[in-house]
């Protein structure tokens, strides 16, 4: 991956940075298996140079990016990732990752954005530390093996656009303070282990949400489709909550959600009586009862 022009003028004024070619040398350590090479030629002091494979930077000598998704990589990713303080995307998807997240490192990242650990193998549970990041808008970290609950912590990062835990073994309750993310677009929960009934603070009746997919199937969630989920899910594409323990009756309010093209109900306990007329009428793309 050749992230910069080697016939960019530009090049030949990049200053050296020590401290961040250090904290990604300590990086390569604990990702010790590199099948491909990708970071065989981090040497030297100047990160912003080729051939510094993964690497990218923007507006001066600081690493903006690390990119090294699909790349075979195994192994930790080393706490000195938390002294890359110009960092906004760390992309580490389709590898073999286990160990821990650094979580308190990673919440030191005041620029980061995106965090994207998805599947990997990665252990352990979420850390809350996470939660006091002023600046991440994107988390993915389906596809590993967290377990443990959903830290209550996350609903404190009001930068969040997009929270991607899906297909991990995670447990407990759906934290209230999910709710509290009022930009959020993509919430998917999907299978995991979580329990108990859907908090009405995740979507609440008085404020209209910026979510377009919601996904919760293959949970053990219980009690009902909360009543109230209607007109103020304006911008509601995707709705899935398949395959949990759910019962009631089929709320006729989701007929209100103006976008909704894919409603998922099935497989679940629930429920009485015959999918609500304005439903069946809406001309929805999915409709699995």
């Amino acid at each position: 991956m050749n992230l910069y022009d080697p016939h960019d003028d530009a090049l030949d004024h990049v200053q050296p940075n020590k401290p961040h070619a250090d904290a990604l040398r300590k990086l390569r350590a604990g990702l010790a298996n590199d099948p491909h090479g990708m970071m065989r030629w981090w040497e030297g002091d100047y990160p912003c140079k080729m051939p510094w494979r993964g690497i990218r930077c923007e507006g001066g000598n600081g690493v903006t990016h690390i990119i090294m998704s699909n790349r075979g990589l195994s192994g930790h990713i080393d706490p000195a990732i938390g002294l890359i303080e110009t960092l906004q995307v760390l992309d580490l998807g389709n590898n073999f990752i286990f160990h821990e997240i650094p979580g308190e490192a990673i919440a030191n990242l005041t620029r980061l954005e995106t965090l994207n650990l998805h599947n990997n193998k990665i252990r352990g549970k979420i850390p809350p530390e996470l939660g006091n990041s002023t600046s991440l808008v994107h988390i993915g970290l389906s596809r590993n093996l967290l377990a443990g609950p959903i830290p209550k912590e996350l609903g404190k990062i009001q930068t969040l656009v997009s929270l991607d835990l899906a297909m991990n073994f995670l447990n407990g309750t759906i934290p209230a303070e999910l709710g509290d993310l009022i930009y959020l677009a993509e919430l998917n929960l999907g299978k995991n282990r979580l329990r108990g009934a859907i908090p009405p603070e995740l979507i609440p009746e008085d404020r209209v949400s910026k979510l377009v997919t919601l996904r919760m199937s293959s949970n053990m969630l219980e009690g009902t489709v909360p009543t109230w989920w209607g007109s103020q899910l304006k911008y509601l594409q995707i709705l899935d909550l398949s395959r949990n323990w759910l019962i009631g009756d089929v709320p006729p309010a989701l007929a209100d959600i103006p976008n909704l093209r894919e409603l998922w109900l099935n497989h679940n306990k629930f429920m009485r009586g015959e999918t609500p007329a304005v439903l069946t009428n809406k001309g929805l793309q999915v409709l699995v009862r």
